[in-house]
């Protein structure tokens, strides 16, 4: 076994496979795997032309018990991920980030900074999560869901106007749809392959098109379903 590991909050009955590294500022649980050329807790490290400043203390990244990170996943400073939590080849988790319980992120996603994602969510394989974004509980995300947090292309920098889209609980989100900034998808509501969502969607309905708009109303018990 080749590791690099920094740590000394690491529990015992964790299984750390080869060529991983592991920072000094990591807690890992009970029953943790992390898997194969993973490197755990690392600072990011801008240019002077990055548009955000970053915080580059080194602050804590929990991994939660009887958690699995497959291989070649990083995961940044100053992140949370919760119990039970699954997370695919190639996943890269960015600073500032907590992530609930029994949540799985499938292959090749990547999650961006100031990120919240609740209990029970799942990510599929290829999609992008960008920065400032809120996903509730028992939400679905298919493959090749793009998100974006910035309508001026970074023009004025990232600033206080730049946020991600919030995702109420138990919303499903089809295969290739993209959400622009700052729009909001209420709870229990369905949003149909291929769409563009560029105004908020409200609760326990299905959305389709380009732009997204409401085709049908669905039970008003959807979202608790």
């Amino acid at each position: 076994m080749i590791n690099s590991i920094y740590s000394k909050n690491i529990s015992s009955s964790a299984k750390i496979l080869d060529y991983a590294i592991i920072y000094e500022n990591v807690v890992i649980g009970d029953n943790v795997v992390i898997g194969e050329h993973n490197v755990i807790g690392k600072l990011p490290t801008p240019t002077s032309n990055i548009c955000r400043n970053l915080d580059l203390n080194l602050t804590k990244t929990v991994i939660g018990e009887s958690s699995r990170l497959c291989s070649h996943v990083t995961v940044y400073s100053n992140v949370v991920i919760g119990d039970n939590c699954l997370l695919g080849d190639n996943v890269s988790i960015f600073t500032d980030v907590k992530i609930g319980k029994n949540v799985i992120i499938s292959r090749n996603v990547t999650v961006n900074s100031e990120t919240e994602i609740g209990n029970n969510v799942r990510i599929m394989d290829g999609s992008h999560v960008t920065g400032r974004t809120k996903i509730g509980n028992s939400v679905f995300i298919s493959t090749g869901v793009f998100m974006a947090n910035d309508n001026f292309f970074g023009k004025f920098g990232y600033n206080e106007e730049c946020m991600g889209p919030t995702l109420g609980d138990n919303v499903s989100i089809g295969v290739g749809v993209i959400l622009l900034p700052n729009v909001t998808i209420g709870r229990g509501s369905i949003i149909a392959a291929g769409s563009v969502v560029k105004n908020d969607i409200p609760d326990c309905v299905l959305a389709a098109g380009n732009p997204a708009k409401v085709i049908t109303k669905l039970p008003n018990n959807w979202g608790n379903i």
